[in-house]
Parts: C-alpha cells; sequence; structure tokens
C-alpha cells in the first residue's frame, strides 16, 4: 500500500508526463532533424577544409567580406539559407500536431525548437562566432529568426493534372520526376545550397592556386565532386523508393527491367547534372570562364550517376540500403577523383565508361 501511495504522488504525476511530453516532442522533431542537418554540415566541413587550411583564409576575412561587401554577404546568406530552410521546417512546422493534444507544456517545446533552431546551424554559427566574436553572434541570431519564418511559409499546392503518356518510359521517367517534386523538394533546395558551396570552393582554390586551362578544371571537378554527395543522397533515397514502389506497375504491365533501369539512371542523372550545373556556374564566376570546366564536370557527373545508380540497384532489397547508397556514392566519388588525379581531363570519359560498365555487368 506504501509503495502504490508513493506511486500516486501528485508532485511526480504533475512533473512526469511534462518531462515524458517534451522527450517524446524532442526525438520526433529534434533529432530528425539534426540526422538531416549531418548532411549539411558535411558538406560545409569538406568546403571548410579547403577555404580555411594551414595556408588559406582564416573565418574572419570571409565574415568581414561578407559585412562589408553587400553583394558578398547577400550570396553567403542566401546559400547558408537555401542549406538550412529545408532543415528548419522540421522544426518549425514538425508533422507531430498529435502530440499537443497529450498533457504537456508547448511553451518547453518552442524553447526546445529555438535552441535547436541555432543549434543546428553549426556551421554557421562557428564560422560567425569565431570570426566575428559577439557580433557574430547577433548575426547567428538574426539569421535564425530569419530562418524560422522563411520555414514557416507553407509552399503553395499543386494543381493535380491528368497526364498523358504514349510510352512506358516516358511515364516511368515522369512518374521519377514527379515524386521528386513533390517528396524532395526540401533535398533539391539543400542540394542547391550545397552545390554552391562546391562552386564556390572549387573556384577560390583554383584561384587562389592561379590555374588555368584543363589543371583547373580537373581540380575544380574533383572539389565539386566530392562535395555534391550530401546533395545528392537525398533525391537518391526518393528516387530508389520509387524505383522499388512502381516494381507493381511494371510487372502489371509488361514493362521490362532494362526500361525501369533507365528512368532510374534518367532521374538520378537529371539531379546530379543540376546540381553540377549550378557548381560549374558559381566556380566560373569566382575563378573566371574555362571551357575545360564545364566538359569535365559533365562527364564525371554522368559518370557518377551510372555509378550511383550500380550501387543503388546492388542494395535495392537490403535491410540496411540507406548505408548502402552513402557507401556507394562516396565511393563513386572517390573514383571519380582518382580518375581525374591519374587521366586528367581523359578521366571524365574514364568514370562514363567505368559506371556504364558496371551497370551493364548487373545481372538482371
Amino acid at each position: 500500500m506504501t509503495v502504490m501511495a508513493g506511486s500516486l504522488d501528485p508532485r511526480r504525476l504533475a512533473s512526469g508526463p511534462e518531462l515524458r511530453w517534451i522527450t517524446v516532442w524532442t526525438r520526433a522533431v529534434v533529432v530528425p532533424a539534426w540526422r538531416r542537418a549531418v548532411a549539411a554540415w558535411v558538406g560545409c566541413a569538406i568546403v571548410a577544409a579547403v577555404l580555411f587550411g594551414p595556408t588559406a583564409m582564416h573565418p574572419s576575412d570571409l565574415t568581414g567580406l561578407a559585412l562589408h561587401d553587400p553583394g558578398a554577404g547577400i550570396v553567403l546568406a542566401a546559400t547558408w539559407l537555401l542549406v538550412f530552410v529545408p532543415t528548419a521546417r522540421m522544426i518549425v512546422r514538425p508533422p507531430v500536431a498529435y502530440l499537443y493534444s497529450l498533457p504537456g507544456d508547448p511553451r518547453a517545446a518552442r524553447l526546445v525548437a529555438a535552441l535547436a533552431l541555432v543549434g543546428l546551424q553549426l556551421p554557421w554559427l562557428v564560422l560567425w562566432i569565431i570570426g566575428e566574436g559577439p557580433l557574430g553572434a547577433m548575426v547567428v541570431l538574426a539569421t535564425a529568426a530569419v530562418v524560422a519564418g522563411l520555414a514557416s511559409v507553407r509552399p503553395p499546392q499543386l494543381r493535380a493534372t491528368f497526364p498523358a503518356w504514349r510510352h512506358a518510359g516516358a511515364a516511368l521517367r515522369a512518374i521519377h520526376l514527379r515524386a521528386l517534386r513533390r517528396r524532395a523538394g526540401d533535398a533539391l533546395v539543400r542540394g542547391a545550397g550545397l552545390a554552391v558551396l562546391a562552386g564556390g570552393a572549387a573556384g577560390l582554390l583554383v584561384r587562389n592556386n592561379q590555374l588555368v586551362g584543363e589543371s583547373a578544371g580537373v581540380l575544380a571537378v574533383s572539389i565539386i565532386a566530392i562535395v555534391l554527395v550530401p546533395a545528392q543522397i537525398g533525391a537518391a533515397m526518393v528516387t530508389l523508393g520509387v524505383h522499388r514502389e512502381t516494381a507493381w506497375l511494371a510487372a502489371a504491365t509488361g514493362i521490362s527491367r532494362a526500361t525501369r533501369i533507365a528512368a532510374l539512371v534518367y532521374a538520378l542523372a537529371a539531379v546530379h547534372l543540376a546540381a553540377a550545373a549550378i557548381a560549374v556556374a558559381v566556380a566560373m564566376v569566382v575563378s573566371g570562364v574555362n571551357p575545360w570546366l564545364p566538359v569535365v564536370a559533365f562527364g564525371t557527373t554522368l559518370g557518377t550517376a551510372l555509378g550511383g545508380a550500380r550501387t543503388m540497384l546492388a542494395s535495392e532489397h537490403s535491410p540496411t540500403v540507406a548505408a548502402r547508397v552513402v557507401i556507394g556514392a562516396i565511393v563513386v566519388a572517390a573514383i571519380a577523383v582518382g580518375c581525374l588525379a591519374v587521366l586528367g581531363a581523359a578521366g571524365a570519359i574514364a568514370m562514363i565508361a567505368i559506371g556504364a560498365s558496371a551497370l551493364l555487368m548487373r545481372k538482371s
């Protein structure tokens, strides 16, 4: 009886449910947002290693340029907003409305959300604190307010239309692209931000080393290939999900496996080439026009798309498919960099050959 009385202590009943509620809320909202932010952190870490090396610039150089040059400041802020707003949307508009119907204190959730909006901006936070100190902290807080405002805006709903597809291949390609638009919007926005970072890092490295011609294009594409890996993972997982979900449709309508694989490659290549185009444009703005850069970049990117499709198809039925896709993307990027380092611009052709051979040799 004493134990039962102790377990029914009103003070415990008052504090226990609220504590459990905020714990559940944190796990349902902040933890998924943290997992999404990690991809941006990885991309920013690679860029930081290039920009802020022992013989490169100091964070204060970049922050000082952003504060005193309005154009540079707008570009830097816009890039970070592209990278972080998709993550912030999970915190500002979380898909856990059911939790608010349970006993708990929403004010605690708002406090945790505010702290998460600042803490998950780790690369931005570190850059401005190291570069500007207290003034940098104010910039981070102001950025967090802007991010919260943008994340709270709901995008317009697309009007549903009845598609008219004449061929099975065109239908599957359109299904993949629609899925990217509807399911991977945040991943594509974040990928665009990382592509801008990739192009900026590549352009600065080329300019600081005073490289021109083929050598400049090869070095820039090597940096771009590495930094774009986190930008491609989210969209790749959506593409693989659609590929698996449409298997029954293909089987019921007699669509061949080759057509399904072609649609998968098409969707992957569209994302990879779009990200590479953004990175190449930014790199040439920073370092100057170089005709070698787009040629090498698009060839290498097509090869990485083929190689990525091969790794995805090899692990599509694995229970650890997400980890395998990430590892495969890293390995493919490493192979691309190796080809460029050994063969120069011809490494782009070699990468296409490697990716196509691996895809064609896969047993159906």
